[in-house]
């Protein structure tokens, strides 16, 4: 009975020592986690006016115990997709001009017998052409039975966007198109075409591009109107400096309105410079 009862009262202490050593070895972890760890894993104290949860602290060690955890293992199984089997490269548009470059081998065995092709795409870019249109008018001298009177009519010019310019409507809609859409000063287009030996003034470009809007402008307007009467709409606006000859300084602060009408996403720009602070309803 003596050595039963000595052998639980060694199997308890023995019990008591692993607890007492599962223990220790949490406190280390979360010692070392606080320690060493990252931000978001450090260690935060308790609070001192927080009731502790009744649970005894032997136990505790018990409750996270490790070697009762189990491991699980999975393998994850990525199912490919058909379009990443085939060429990473980005689809060429079917409406692009293709030009084709046929390639031999360089030495070809008698008797060889072709069996087909490999094609490879290569974009290709062409600089725009830029080009002289000669307006020739053709003049005819009327019959007349008095030779000191006799009249000459001569082949009408066709109307041009801007009078008096050597500027036709393809390369004014390239100056507006570039400066707006592509944000390319115009004196950055004057060098481009500085380049292409074509000299043409900064003053030429610059008036050119402010009676090509001028002309557009009705365009302009009927598109404030269409946004304006929609019934929801998205405003938004923010400063930009502004050159400006009749005022004193080198720049002045100008408002950039954008209103967006919602449904249609129609989008309508409003530039008013300096009376946005003054009067926002003329902005």
């Amino acid at each position: 009975m003596s050595t039963s009862a000595e052998d639980n009262d060694y199997k308890q202490l023995y019990e008591s020592a692993i607890n007492k050593v599962e223990q220790l070895q949490h406190e280390l972890n979360q010692l070392k986690k606080m320690i060493f760890g990252v931000r978001q894993e450090r260690f935060i104290p308790a609070d001192k006016n927080q009731l502790a949860l009744d649970i005894p602290t032997e136990q505790s060690a018990a409750v996270c115990n490790v070697l009762d955890a189990k491991k699980v293992t999975y393998v994850k199984v990525v199912k490919q997709d058909a379009t990443q089997a085939r060429d990473s490269r980005h689809t060429i548009p079917s409406h692009l001009r293709r030009e084709d470059v046929i390639i031999d081998p360089d030495h070809i065995p008698a008797g060889s017998k072709h069996i087909g092709t490999t094609e490879t795409e290569v974009l290709e870019y062409k600089p725009a052409e830029i080009y002289v249109v000669r307006y020739i008018r053709n003049k005819y001298l009327l019959p007349s039975a008095n030779e000191t009177s006799s009249k000459i009519i001569v082949g009408p010019l066709p109307t041009l966007p801007v009078a008096k310019s050597m500027m036709g409507p393809g390369l004014l809609a390239q100056l507006v198109v570039e400066k707006i859409c592509d944000h390319l000063p115009v004196h950055r287009q004057q060098q481009r075409l500085e380049r292409d030996g074509i000299k043409l003034p900064y003053s030429t470009l610059s008036d050119g591009f402010a009676k090509t809007a001028a002309l557009i402008t009705p365009i302009y307007r009927a598109l404030v109107t269409e946004v304006l009467n929609a019934d929801y709409l998205q405003a938004d606006e923010t400063s930009v400096p502004v050159l400006d000859k009749d005022k004193k300084g080198s720049t002045h602060r100008g408002i950039t309105g954008s209103i967006r009408i919602v449904l249609t996403s129609c989008l309508s720009l409003i530039i008013n410079p300096g009376v946005a602070e003054k009067d926002p309803q003329k902005c």
